[in-house]
Protein backbone atom coordinates (compact mmCIF):
# COMPACT_ATOMS: atom_id res chain seq x y z
CA UNK A 1 0.00 0.00 0.00
CA UNK A 2 1.31 3.44 -0.94
CA UNK A 3 0.06 6.37 1.17
CA UNK A 4 0.22 10.12 0.58
CA UNK A 5 0.10 11.73 4.03
CA UNK A 6 -0.68 15.37 4.78
CA UNK A 7 -2.34 17.56 7.43
CA UNK A 8 -3.28 21.16 8.23
CA UNK A 9 -1.40 21.59 11.53
CA UNK A 10 2.00 21.64 9.86
CA UNK A 11 4.77 19.23 8.97
CA UNK A 12 6.14 19.17 12.53
CA UNK A 13 2.80 18.47 14.25
CA UNK A 14 2.62 15.61 16.77
CA UNK A 15 -0.53 14.17 15.18
CA UNK A 16 1.20 13.85 11.81
CA UNK A 17 4.18 12.09 13.38
CA UNK A 18 1.91 9.65 15.21
CA UNK A 19 -0.06 8.46 12.17
CA UNK A 20 3.09 8.39 10.01
CA UNK A 21 4.75 6.01 12.47
CA UNK A 22 1.70 3.72 12.54
CA UNK A 23 1.39 3.63 8.76
CA UNK A 24 5.12 2.97 8.33
CA UNK A 25 4.89 0.21 10.95
CA UNK A 26 2.42 -1.64 8.75
CA UNK A 27 5.08 -1.93 6.06
CA UNK A 28 3.42 0.61 3.80
CA UNK A 29 5.19 3.23 1.72
CA UNK A 30 4.43 6.63 3.25
CA UNK A 31 5.16 9.88 1.39
CA UNK A 32 4.50 12.87 3.65
CA UNK A 33 3.86 16.29 2.09
CA UNK A 34 2.63 18.80 4.65
CA UNK A 35 2.47 22.59 5.07
CA UNK A 36 5.34 24.42 6.71
CA UNK A 37 2.98 26.04 9.24
CA UNK A 38 -0.48 25.91 10.73
CA UNK A 39 -3.20 25.95 8.06
CA UNK A 40 -6.19 25.22 10.29
CA UNK A 41 -9.43 26.58 8.85
CA UNK A 42 -8.01 26.81 5.33
CA UNK A 43 -10.68 24.46 3.92
CA UNK A 44 -9.78 23.96 0.23
CA UNK A 45 -7.77 27.15 -0.10
CA UNK A 46 -5.18 26.78 -2.84
CA UNK A 47 -2.32 28.75 -4.38
CA UNK A 48 -2.82 30.26 -7.84
CA UNK A 49 -0.65 33.37 -7.90
CA UNK A 50 2.81 31.83 -7.52
CA UNK A 51 4.68 28.54 -7.79
CA UNK A 52 4.51 26.36 -4.68
CA UNK A 53 7.83 25.52 -3.06
CA UNK A 54 8.61 21.99 -1.83
CA UNK A 55 11.74 20.77 -0.02
CA UNK A 56 12.70 17.39 1.36
CA UNK A 57 13.32 17.25 5.12
CA UNK A 58 14.48 13.63 5.29
CA UNK A 59 12.60 10.53 6.33
CA UNK A 60 14.60 7.83 4.57
CA UNK A 61 12.39 5.27 2.82
CA UNK A 62 9.33 7.19 4.08
CA UNK A 63 10.26 10.67 2.84
CA UNK A 64 8.96 13.86 4.40
CA UNK A 65 8.49 17.04 2.35
CA UNK A 66 7.63 20.53 3.53
CA UNK A 67 5.38 22.60 1.26
CA UNK A 68 4.98 26.37 1.52
CA UNK A 69 1.38 26.09 0.34
CA UNK A 70 -1.90 24.83 1.78
CA UNK A 71 -3.16 21.29 2.53
CA UNK A 72 -4.90 21.31 -0.86
CA UNK A 73 -1.62 22.31 -2.51
CA UNK A 74 0.13 19.43 -0.73
CA UNK A 75 -2.30 16.90 -2.20
CA UNK A 76 -1.88 18.35 -5.67
CA UNK A 77 1.91 18.28 -5.32
CA UNK A 78 1.74 14.61 -4.42
CA UNK A 79 -0.83 13.37 -6.92
CA UNK A 80 -0.04 15.70 -9.82
CA UNK A 81 3.60 16.62 -9.18
CA UNK A 82 4.95 13.09 -9.33
CA UNK A 83 5.91 12.52 -5.69
CA UNK A 84 2.99 10.15 -5.01
CA UNK A 85 1.15 9.89 -8.32
CA UNK A 86 0.41 6.19 -7.71
CA UNK A 87 -0.84 6.59 -4.13
CA UNK A 88 -3.55 4.11 -3.16
CA UNK A 89 -4.99 6.48 -0.57
CA UNK A 90 -4.52 9.96 0.89
CA UNK A 91 -4.49 10.21 4.69
CA UNK A 92 -4.98 13.67 6.24
CA UNK A 93 -4.29 14.26 9.94
CA UNK A 94 -4.23 13.47 12.72
CA UNK A 95 -5.85 16.85 13.35
CA UNK A 96 -5.37 18.51 16.75
CA UNK A 97 -9.05 18.90 17.62
CA UNK A 98 -12.28 17.37 16.35
CA UNK A 99 -13.87 18.25 13.01
CA UNK A 100 -17.61 17.98 13.48
CA UNK A 101 -20.97 19.00 12.07
CA UNK A 102 -21.11 21.93 9.65
CA UNK A 103 -17.61 22.99 10.70
CA UNK A 104 -16.04 20.29 8.49
CA UNK A 105 -16.43 22.60 5.48
CA UNK A 106 -13.86 24.97 7.06
CA UNK A 107 -11.33 22.27 7.94
CA UNK A 108 -8.01 22.12 6.13
CA UNK A 109 -7.78 18.47 7.19
CA UNK A 110 -11.05 17.65 5.44
CA UNK A 111 -10.25 19.99 2.54
CA UNK A 112 -7.18 17.91 1.72
CA UNK A 113 -9.30 14.76 1.66
CA UNK A 114 -11.88 16.31 -0.64
CA UNK A 115 -9.12 17.47 -3.00
CA UNK A 116 -7.85 13.90 -3.18
CA UNK A 117 -11.30 12.71 -4.24
CA UNK A 118 -11.49 15.41 -6.92
CA UNK A 119 -8.26 13.98 -8.31
CA UNK A 120 -9.61 10.42 -8.22
CA UNK A 121 -8.09 9.05 -5.00
CA UNK A 122 -9.94 7.95 -1.85
CA UNK A 123 -9.08 9.75 1.37
CA UNK A 124 -9.20 9.32 5.12
CA UNK A 125 -9.42 12.44 7.33
CA UNK A 126 -8.46 11.79 10.97
CA UNK A 127 -9.21 14.13 13.90
CA UNK A 128 -8.58 13.79 17.65
CA UNK A 129 -10.82 15.56 20.16
CA UNK A 130 -8.97 17.90 22.54
CA UNK A 131 -7.72 16.38 25.83
CA UNK A 132 -10.30 18.41 27.74
CA UNK A 133 -13.10 16.78 25.75
CA UNK A 134 -14.04 20.18 24.38
CA UNK A 135 -16.60 20.57 21.60
CA UNK A 136 -15.84 24.27 21.31
CA UNK A 137 -14.71 26.02 18.17
CA UNK A 138 -11.46 26.95 19.91
CA UNK A 139 -9.21 24.07 18.90
CA UNK A 140 -6.07 25.81 20.11
CA UNK A 141 -6.54 25.56 23.85
CA UNK A 142 -3.66 26.38 26.21
CA UNK A 143 -3.09 22.77 27.25
CA UNK A 144 0.45 23.22 28.60
CA UNK A 145 -0.60 25.40 31.54
CA UNK A 146 -3.22 22.76 32.41
CA UNK A 147 -0.67 19.96 32.35
CA UNK A 148 -2.44 18.28 29.42
CA UNK A 149 -1.30 16.87 26.11
CA UNK A 150 -2.88 15.12 23.16
CA UNK A 151 -2.86 11.31 23.16
CA UNK A 152 -2.87 10.14 19.54
CA UNK A 153 -2.31 6.44 20.29
CA UNK A 154 -5.86 5.26 19.54
CA UNK A 155 -6.24 7.49 16.46
CA UNK A 156 -2.88 6.38 15.06
CA UNK A 157 -3.51 2.69 15.65
CA UNK A 158 -7.13 2.64 14.46
CA UNK A 159 -6.55 5.16 11.67
CA UNK A 160 -3.79 3.08 10.10
CA UNK A 161 -6.07 0.02 10.12
CA UNK A 162 -8.93 1.95 8.50
CA UNK A 163 -6.54 3.33 5.87
CA UNK A 164 -5.46 -0.19 5.00
CA UNK A 165 -9.05 -1.42 4.75
CA UNK A 166 -10.12 1.48 2.54
CA UNK A 167 -7.10 1.12 0.25
CA UNK A 168 -7.67 -2.62 -0.16
CA UNK A 169 -11.36 -2.09 -0.93
CA UNK A 170 -10.47 -0.12 -4.08
CA UNK A 171 -13.93 1.49 -4.49
CA UNK A 172 -15.01 2.29 -8.04
CA UNK A 173 -15.53 5.94 -7.06
CA UNK A 174 -13.31 7.86 -4.60
CA UNK A 175 -14.52 7.66 -1.01
CA UNK A 176 -13.85 10.32 1.66
CA UNK A 177 -14.23 9.35 5.32
CA UNK A 178 -13.96 11.81 8.21
CA UNK A 179 -13.06 9.97 11.43
CA UNK A 180 -13.22 11.63 14.86
CA UNK A 181 -11.71 10.06 17.98
CA UNK A 182 -13.05 10.82 21.48
CA UNK A 183 -10.71 12.16 24.15
CA UNK A 184 -12.30 9.86 26.73
CA UNK A 185 -10.99 6.78 24.91
CA UNK A 186 -7.71 8.10 23.54
CA UNK A 187 -5.50 5.92 25.74
CA UNK A 188 -7.65 2.77 25.58
CA UNK A 189 -5.73 -0.39 24.80
CA UNK A 190 -6.45 -2.54 21.74
CA UNK A 191 -8.71 -4.77 23.82
CA UNK A 192 -10.76 -1.84 25.09
CA UNK A 193 -11.21 0.26 21.98
CA UNK A 194 -14.57 2.02 21.74
CA UNK A 195 -17.14 1.06 19.14
CA UNK A 196 -16.88 2.56 15.66
CA UNK A 197 -20.14 4.11 14.47
CA UNK A 198 -21.15 5.20 10.97
CA UNK A 199 -22.55 8.72 11.37
CA UNK A 200 -23.81 11.79 9.58
CA UNK A 201 -22.75 15.38 10.30
CA UNK A 202 -24.66 17.04 13.12
CA UNK A 203 -25.95 20.60 13.02
CA UNK A 204 -24.13 23.67 14.25
CA UNK A 205 -26.04 26.83 15.12
CA UNK A 206 -23.84 29.90 15.39
CA UNK A 207 -24.78 32.51 18.00
CA UNK A 208 -25.84 35.97 16.90
CA UNK A 209 -23.39 38.66 17.93
CA UNK A 210 -24.68 41.36 20.30
CA UNK A 211 -26.12 44.41 18.56
CA UNK A 212 -23.48 46.99 17.74
CA UNK A 213 -23.48 50.58 16.66
CA UNK A 214 -22.15 50.09 13.16
CA UNK A 215 -22.59 53.80 12.48
CA UNK A 216 -19.90 54.58 15.08
CA UNK A 217 -16.83 55.63 13.11
CA UNK A 218 -14.61 56.27 16.13
CA UNK A 219 -12.66 53.05 15.64
CA UNK A 220 -12.66 49.46 14.46
CA UNK A 221 -14.96 46.95 16.10
CA UNK A 222 -13.92 43.37 16.81
CA UNK A 223 -16.02 40.23 17.05
CA UNK A 224 -15.58 36.47 16.95
CA UNK A 225 -17.28 35.15 13.80
CA UNK A 226 -17.32 31.52 14.93
CA UNK A 227 -18.28 31.97 18.56
CA UNK A 228 -16.31 33.08 21.59
CA UNK A 229 -13.31 30.98 22.68
CA UNK A 230 -14.30 27.88 24.69
CA UNK A 231 -17.93 28.24 23.65
CA UNK A 232 -19.57 24.81 23.80
CA UNK A 233 -21.44 23.51 20.74
CA UNK A 234 -25.09 23.26 21.85
CA UNK A 235 -27.21 20.16 21.35
CA UNK A 236 -29.46 21.29 18.51
CA UNK A 237 -29.76 17.87 16.88
CA UNK A 238 -31.27 15.18 19.11
CA UNK A 239 -30.40 12.31 16.75
CA UNK A 240 -28.03 9.71 18.18
CA UNK A 241 -26.55 9.03 14.75
CA UNK A 242 -24.64 12.30 14.37
CA UNK A 243 -20.89 12.74 14.69
CA UNK A 244 -21.36 15.04 17.71
CA UNK A 245 -23.60 12.60 19.60
CA UNK A 246 -21.29 9.69 18.84
CA UNK A 247 -18.20 11.52 20.09
CA UNK A 248 -20.11 12.70 23.15
CA UNK A 249 -20.88 9.05 23.91
CA UNK A 250 -17.18 8.18 23.79
CA UNK A 251 -17.32 6.33 20.47
CA UNK A 252 -15.40 6.67 17.23
CA UNK A 253 -17.36 8.55 14.56
CA UNK A 254 -16.93 7.71 10.86
CA UNK A 255 -18.71 10.14 8.52
CA UNK A 256 -18.74 9.68 4.74
CA UNK A 257 -18.41 12.99 2.89
CA UNK A 258 -19.26 13.95 -0.68
CA UNK A 259 -17.52 16.18 -3.21
CA UNK A 260 -20.69 16.62 -5.27
CA UNK A 261 -21.24 20.20 -6.41
CA UNK A 262 -24.61 19.53 -8.03
CA UNK A 263 -27.74 17.45 -7.54
CA UNK A 264 -28.38 14.31 -9.56
CA UNK A 265 -32.07 14.43 -8.67
CA UNK A 266 -34.21 17.48 -7.94
CA UNK A 267 -36.63 17.54 -5.04
CA UNK A 268 -40.18 18.84 -5.64
CA UNK A 269 -39.23 22.10 -3.91
CA UNK A 270 -36.19 22.64 -6.16
CA UNK A 271 -38.21 21.69 -9.26
CA UNK A 272 -40.90 24.21 -8.31
CA UNK A 273 -38.33 26.99 -7.85
CA UNK A 274 -36.61 26.22 -11.15
CA UNK A 275 -39.93 26.22 -13.00
CA UNK A 276 -40.53 29.83 -11.91
CA UNK A 277 -37.19 31.13 -13.13
CA UNK A 278 -37.37 33.58 -16.07
CA UNK A 279 -37.09 31.78 -19.38
CA UNK A 280 -36.99 28.33 -17.80
CA UNK A 281 -37.80 25.35 -19.97
CA UNK A 282 -38.39 21.72 -19.01
CA UNK A 283 -35.15 19.74 -18.63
Amino acid sequence: MRVLLTNDDGVHAAGLRAIRASLAGLGTSVITIAPGGDCSGFARKCTFSRPVGVRRLGGGRHPVYECDGTPTDCVRVGLLGGLAADADIVVSGINHGANLADDVVYSGTVGAGLEAAVLGTSALCLSQQTPTGSFSVNYHEDLVTRGLAYDFSLAARHGAEVAGSLARARPAEPVVLSVNYPASAASAGPQAEPATVLTRPGRRVYPRAPMRDWDDDSGAQSLYLFGDPDEVIPDVDDATTTDIATLRAGRISVTPLSIAVGLDEFSPVITSILARLPGSVPG
